[in-house]
């Protein structure tokens, strides 16, 4: 458990929030690294990823925590933290979700959030 927070697997495999959720939550990681360095920062994490942590990018919605890890080793917190902004910025916007940014926010707090707020008004 991270913090209070439910299992990450468990609450991204809900049937409410579903396989447009999690593409989405890609999507938004692939465009907004494109967009703040190349789309070879893109491939050369995925090789990352798979080469040292068996995840394939089907799989990083449900390795968020491993992303992050990989993000802060390279590019430090304070700039893997921007990232995670901008990456959760785009995903807010793809789920027509208003964005509430914070500094001292991970990615999965971000994705947490979305989630809580989608599933708050698929219940209205």
């Amino acid at each position: 458990m991270h913090g209070g927070l439910q299992d990450p697997l468990i609450e991204l495999r809900q049937p409410q929030l579903g396989r447009e959720f999690n593409e989405a939550l890609v999507e938004s990681i692939d465009e907004t690294i494109t967009d703040l360095l190349s789309r070879a920062v893109v491939d050369a994490l995925y090789v990352r990823l798979q080469t040292d942590h068996s995840i394939s990018r089907d799989e990083v919605p449900y390795r968020l925590d491993t992303l992050f890890a990989i993000l802060e080793k390279i590019f430090g917190v304070r700039s893997s933290q921007t990232i995670a902004k901008a990456m959760a910025r785009k995903f807010c916007l793809k789920l027509r979700l208003e964005f509430t940014g914070n500094p001292d926010r991970t990615l999965l707090e971000y994705v947490d959030e979305a989630k809580m707020k989608l599933q708050n008004s698929s219940s209205k």
